[in-house]
């Protein structure tokens, strides 16, 4: 059976569709799963924590702060655009409420929502940006983050 490698196969841009649903949708599960955790915590709970030992809100909005982000900047490099500013500040302790959390997960959904609507079908994959830990990433190391980074976290 002869093998045929090609460049650019008829099924990219579904394969690239697809690609990005599972991701948009793994991420889902996961800010879901978060969300469940600080509808169950106290006040206090979610208030707790400390600059270096964050607490269950200090980890819930960053979570959501980066899933937003993320979301926009592999959006933005996927069209061969400037990411914008990729670091995010540490969240400060007692801060978060149950207010700021579900504000911040709407901002995150409708981020991925807009990610799954406006991704290019051929993104550019030779655009790139800094990440604080991993270097140049381009468009999917950024996206490929997501879900793992809320596994991380919780």
């Amino acid at each position: 059976m002869p093998l045929t490698l090609v460049d650019d196969p008829p099924d990219r841009p579904a394969w690239i569709a697809e690609t990005i649903r599972l991701l948009a949708d793994d991420t889902g599960r996961e800010r879901r799963r978060l969300l469940r955790r600080t509808e169950a915590a106290t006040d206090a709970e979610l208030a707790a924590g400390s600059a270096d030992d964050w607490g269950l809100g200090q980890v819930a909005t960053h979570l959501l702060v980066v899933e937003r982000a993320v979301a926009l900047i592999g959006l933005r490099l996927a069209r061969g655009e400037a990411a914008g500013p990729t670091g995010q500040p540490r969240p400060a302790p007692g801060e978060a409420t149950r207010g700021t959390i579900l504000a911040l997960a709407g901002k995150a959904e409708a981020g991925i929502r807009r990610l799954r609507d406006q991704f290019p079908a051929v993104p550019d994959n030779q655009a790139t940006a800094g990440h604080p830990y991993y270097g140049e990433l381009n468009c999917f190391g950024w996206l490929l983050l997501l879900p793992n980074h809320y596994r991380a976290h919780l």
